[in-house]
């Protein structure tokens, strides 16, 4: 049995069969795999994004300052590396249904959006009209140091975690902020929480957030306006080790909970309520190893992929398809494509 720590409290969860074949699976080395990055000093990747719709990866590195796509084949498939994503230095990424790619900058104070062009060629599949959204400070449509980014795939609703403002701004897809969320703690000092991650559960229609220190989750109604007073949950394992500066969150298709506690190198899973499951990934450069998570992200078949700064790669853990080898590295060749390719039109 495993238990989470709730205001003092301890709540116990009864693990079931399917509890315990999350951990098999995650933590099966021959089901896991890696995609290297460009080995480079400043190589840091920190968000991930899938796009069910095409099933492919958008990774948001903040230390070269681009995005780059795969399949889930780990084939590398582009990059967008203009001068404007060279100086934003992406923090978060997500990712619209119609294949819109919205990044954040923590330090550009402002998000950016990459929008399909509607008559894209064979010769570039990637082609983006540029949008900006925000400014840096306190009122509505701006930001300061934004955090983490999600998009609902039912309404196309952005959940921006306003962080230095201790708030969550709502925008519609055609982006006009509609809703402010703003945190406070439930209890006598009622001060305000930052968010620093978010993720949106489809069945039960709550956002998760991590918050404070990256050491709880707290849940909030996805349609909540205003200020909205929660309890966080103080998640711990069977061995009372609890979570340090997690900085990664993504929920399933039964909206179990997948959190990146990055201070322990693991990935901590929990029910859709916040009861504790199970936890895999260890410390170290091996197949299955972390240093550092950040971001991830859980495609339909339930493959978790994680970015590994640490390590300068991404992980996919629970692989269901068999594929030729566990790792395939960055091999761009043939498939670079320059900045000038990108359509760009500013607002």
């Amino acid at each position: 049995m495993a238990k989470f720590s709730y205001n003092n409290q301890s709540l116990v969860h009864d693990s079931t069969p399917d509890d315990l074949s999350l951990k098999e699976r995650y933590s099966n080395v021959t089901r896991s795999e890696s995609i290297n990055l460009q080995v480079k000093d400043e190589t840091q990747p920190v968000d991930v994004s899938i796009h069910h719709e095409t099933k492919k990866i958008y990774l948001c590195d903040v230390g070269r300052s681009v995005v780059e796509i795969y399949d889930m084949n780990k084939t590398f498939e582009h990059i967008i590396n203009n001068s404007t994503m060279i100086k934003f230095r992406p923090t978060a990424i997500a990712i619209t249904t119609n294949g819109t790619v919205i990044v954040a900058s923590h330090f550009g104070h402002c998000l950016h959006m990459y929008s399909p062009n509607d008559s894209q060629n064979g010769t570039n599949s990637y082609s983006y009209k540029q949008f900006k959204l925000g400014t840096e400070g306190n009122q509505i449509h701006q930001f300061f140091q934004p955090a983490g980014i999600a998009t609902d795939r039912s309404d196309g609703y952005l959940y921006v975690c306003d962080r230095g403002n201790c708030r969550i701004q709502v925008f519609t897809p055609d982006g006009i902020c509609e809703r402010i969320i703003e945190l406070f703690l439930n209890y006598k000092k009622k001060y305000q929480l930052d968010p620093i991650r978010i993720a949106i559960q489809k069945n039960s229609d709550q956002l998760v957030c991590i918050v404070g220190a990256g050491d709880a989750i707290c849940f909030v109604p996805k349609r909540t306006n205003g200020r909205i007073y929660v309890n966080p949950f103080f998640i711990s394992d069977e061995n009372e080790l609890g979570l340090d500066n997690a900085a990664g969150l993504a929920v399933d298709d039964q909206d179990r909970i997948f959190i990146s506690d990055t201070g322990h190198h693991r990935i901590v899973i929990c029910t859709s309520d916040g009861n504790y499951i199970t936890s895999f990934g260890t410390e170290g450069d091996g197949i299955g190893q972390l240093k550092r998570p950040c971001g991830l992200d859980i495609t339909n078949d339930g493959t978790v992929i994680v970015t590994d700064p640490g390590n300068k790669r991404l992980q996919l853990f629970g692989v269901i398809q068999n594929k030729s080898s566990n790792e395939k590295s960055d091999d761009r060749s043939n498939l670079l494509i320059n900045a000038e390719d990108i359509s760009l039109t500013s607002l």
